[in-house]
């Protein structure tokens, strides 16, 4: 996910994320997953702000390590 510079801080991120939260619980997702890289330490401290955890699952991309982040949803 990404925000224009402009608009950060705005809270749009985190209306995007409920979003996309509702729609998976409505489909009965109970379990959410993304991906990202150390040199995105913002986002890191989003996800974990908005309850997301490290899986414990790296893998490669491109040559850096991909963190899977995790959420179970109500």
């Amino acid at each position: 996910m990404a925000v224009c510079p402009s608009m950060r801080g705005k809270g749009i991120a985190a209306q995007l994320l409920s979003r996309a939260e509702a729609e998976l619980g409505s489909r009965e997702c109970r379990r959410v997953t993304l991906d990202t890289t150390e040199p995105l330490q913002r986002a890191m401290r989003f996800y974990e702000k908005n309850g997301y955890r490290r899986s414990g699952k790296v893998s490669d991309f491109f040559g850096m390590p991909l963190i899977e982040y995790q959420k179970f949803l109500s």
